[in-house]
């Protein structure tokens, strides 16, 4: 039988896909442990979208830091947003 350990070493080892697939297990398994209504909404949400045929998988989220890391920032040209909105408004 196989430790924690080497259990989470060949978790990390799986593709996105596969990972999202181990967490809806384990997330049957447990239950609604550490499940906000919020979370149990949703849940029920995407489950209709799928069975709708409107989708056929939720990407995986990215952690806060990791958005931010990759966050590029867009070059306008011209005058600031906020100074064309001032002068719009008078």
């Amino acid at each position: 039988m196989a430790t924690l350990e080497q259990i989470i070493d060949e978790a990390r080892a799986l593709s996105p896909r596969e990972k999202q697939k181990l967490r809806q297990a384990l997330d049957r398994e447990l239950g609604p442990v550490g499940h906000t209504d919020l979370d149990s909404r949703e849940d029920t949400f995407v489950n209709r979208l799928r069975q709708k045929g409107l989708i056929a998988e939720v990407p995986l989220r990215l952690p806060d830091d990791e958005l931010r890391r990759n966050y590029k920032r867009i070059e306008v040209k011209g005058e600031p947003l906020s100074e064309t909105i001032v002068r719009e408004r008078i």
